[in-house]
């Protein structure tokens, strides 16, 4: 393992070339991440944790994952590895006839699920809420789950949509899709809590309103996928409906293909347990939905742009035969993710408490600070590990390496459920959000740690370059963090909006220090490197824009 002051010098220029396409991304993320976490205060205001509010996150989940696993697992490990190398090469025909049957064969085998979605809709619902659930809000869920199921062909097409356009080094409109889809549900909330009144209750619930919600939601869905035409029609690309891939496509598609639906398998179980065991507390569905959507801010803001900007390069290096340019770009690339999530997690745990408060204080139906506070606290150890799967996941379908990565995660995922079933007997009902977050962190760690013995023996050890000592600082800086972090922010006894949002910034401002000084005592190289790659993303962050926004033109 190179010393890190060697690693400064070896990935700087890798580094400053990913800012420059991670920049764009990471800012337009941000902002759709702020939206977004708006967004959670206003489900919380108009549904609140209520039966309703239960009903709506449980059964809006089914689609919804699809998005989140797809998004990084089965058509996001094809569309941009099967483009890459051919739009480097310039063959424009084979990029037309590959666009086209992507989108031709997610529709076909989307939109058969979407009826099937529909058609059983009542006997899921009904295994999904349980036997306490009465007739009417089955029926409610129903209903609910047959507006929801177009979702999945909106996905599906949105996610091929998006690797196209990141394949051919557009990331604006792709990071800027979910922002507008968040302005859209959050404007379906608010409409239904003016029909309705904010925190409705089943009984009585008017059609209308019950539609708005619906409706409205799908429609955010819908908004997410179809905006990506605008980008897409000025790439110039000639879609026309076929299931014939180009003469070797095919067998690199159904492989790459097998290895996401594996995962996608995988996870979508997780999910079912997940549900099945949140459903009790009343509301519990809604505290695990609300600690884990915060916990994936910074998964969004800080390993997603990474790992975004450096999939094409990553599959154009492979199939291009570079391997020196994939180990540099791999490396760089996991020694960012691993420093930023080891703070983010430490800031994670020492912000739970105010984030708990904060939410509670606009959230209808019973306190739910605490329980939200405990699934952050859970959630947060895994999120090195959740980080990693994002990129090296990408890193590994770049290189072919399908059906192995596929055991990894299919593993990490059931070692997800065995954890959650276990560790739900173990504690109160009370406390099953807590035990949930913590099973989710005890998988994806096991899947992290899998994913990079995966990728050392695969792709061998100079693709994960410096990556050990950046383990160890950002476990370390990030346990110290978290600690100091949430210590301190019990200074400060926290009932209110306002309290619980000084708590949080006092907790988050105190992690992020502590985590600071520690990386620069422990490895100044490293945090000269780190440094060196955000005030990058700094200088070149006007010019990305502008050479950007002339690329979507």
């Amino acid at each position: 393992m190179g010393s890190a002051a060697g690693l400064t010098a070896r990935h700087g220029r890798t580094g400053a070339s990913l800012a420059g396409a991670a920049v764009l991304i990471a800012i337009l993320t941000i902002a759709a991440r702020l939206v977004g976490f708006g967004r959670i205060f206003v489900v919380s205001w108009a549904l609140g944790v209520t039966s309703l509010g239960n009903i709506y996150q449980t059964i809006n989940t089914l689609p919804n994952i699809v998005y989140e696993t797809v998004a990084g697992g089965a058509l996001a490990a094809v569309v941009v590895p099967l483009l890459a190398s051919a739009i480097s090469r310039g063959s424009t025909a084979e990029v037309n006839q590959t666009c086209s049957a992507l989108l031709s064969w997610s529709v076909a085998g989307l939109a058969p699920l979407s009826v099937l979605l529909a058609l059983f809709a009542e006997p899921i619902v009904s295994a999904l809420l349980g036997s306490n659930a009465s007739g009417t809000e089955v029926a409610l869920g129903t209903r609910m789950l047959e507006v929801f199921a177009p979702q999945l062909v909106l996905y599906g097409v949105g996610i091929v949509f998006a690797g196209i356009l990141q394949a051919h080094h557009r990331f604006a409109w792709p990071a800027l899709a979910p922002l507008l889809s968040s302005v859209t549900v959050i404007t379906a909330y608010v409409l239904f809590a003016a029909a309705a009144g904010a925190g409705a209750k089943v009984e009585g619930l008017p059609r209308s309103a019950e539609l708005l919600l619906s409706v409205g939601t799908t429609a955010g869905v819908a908004v997410l996928s179809l905006c990506l035409l605008i980008p897409l029609r000025k790439l110039g690309i000639r879609v026309n409906p076929t299931l014939r891939f180009p003469p070797g496509v095919a067998r690199r598609a159904v492989s790459l293909l097998g290895g996401g639906i594996a995962a996608v398998a995988a996870q979508q179980l997780t999910l079912l347990v997940v549900l099945k065991l949140a459903q009790q507390p009343v509301g519990a569905t809604v505290t695990y939905g609300l600690a884990q959507t915060v916990f994936f801010v910074p998964w969004a803001v800080l390993a997603v742009p990474v790992a975004t900007s450096a999939f094409p390069r990553l599959s154009a290096a492979y199939g291009n035969g570079d391997t020196a340019l994939f180990s540099r770009t791999l490396a760089a690339s996991t020694q960012a993710v691993v420093l930023l999530c080891g703070w983010a997690a430490g800031a994670l745990v020492a912000c739970s408490a105010g984030v708990g408060v904060v939410i509670s204080s606009v959230a209808h139906g019973r306190d739910s600070a605490a329980e939200i506070t405990g699934g952050l606290i859970g959630f947060a150890p895994g999120l090195i590990g959740f980080s990693l799967l994002a990129l090296l996941a990408r890193a590994l379908y770049a290189a072919e390496t399908s059906a192995a990565t596929a055991v990894i995660t299919v593993s990490g995922w059931a070692a997800v459920i065995f954890a959650d079933i276990v560790l739900v007997q173990m504690v109160p009902v009370a406390d099953r959000v807590p035990a949930l977050g913590t099973g989710h962190s005890i998988g994806m760690t096991l899947l992290g740690i899998g994913l990079l013995l995966l990728c050392r023996s695969r792709l061998g050890p100079r693709a994960l370059q410096g990556v050990g000592r950046s383990l160890l600082v950002g476990v370390l800086g990030g346990g110290a963090a978290a600690f100091a972090g949430y210590v301190i922010a019990q200074l400060i006894d926290a009932s209110s909006l306002f309290t619980g949002m000084l708590q949080l910034a006092l907790g988050g401002g105190v992690a992020t220090v502590v985590f600071g000084v520690l990386l620069a005592v422990l490895d100044r190289s490293r945090a000269s490197l780190l440094w060196g790659l955000l005030s990058s993303r700094l200088r070149v962050g006007a010019a990305t824009s502008e050479t950007q926004g002339d690329a979507d033109d």
